[in-house]
């Protein structure tokens, strides 16, 4: 059964609207669809490409661990650093590979 997120409603409206990344867990694999380029190409960005994505990947990692402690009652910073502990336990495993295009 595919299922799919709805958009959030605050983007009704912003025809700047854009989405940056998509994740799927499909064939007991993650597979990701991603917006490269969105500063790096912009004509007045004053913005690097690389340190946008480490604000996103930031960000998202705060509204998980802000959704974690409204739905599940977990607390904001515990989970916040474990989700960032895991994520530094992960970057540094250079086991896996990476496939596919963007």
């Amino acid at each position: 059964m595919k299922r799919e997120l709805n958009q959030p409603p605050e983007i009704a409206g912003d025809d700047n609207a854009t989405e940056m990344v998509r994740v799927w867990v499909a064939h007991s694999q993650l597979h990701v669809s991603m917006l490269l380029g969105m500063w790096q190409d912009a004509k007045d960005s004053q913005v690097d490409e690389r340190d946008a994505w480490g604000e996103l990947l930031a960000d998202l990692t705060k509204h998980i661990a802000n959704g974690m402690m409204k739905n599940y009652g977990w607390d904001y910073d515990s989970t916040r650093d474990r989700i960032r502990a895991a994520f530094l336990e992960n970057f540094d495993d250079k086991s896996g590979t990476i496939e596919g295009d963007f």
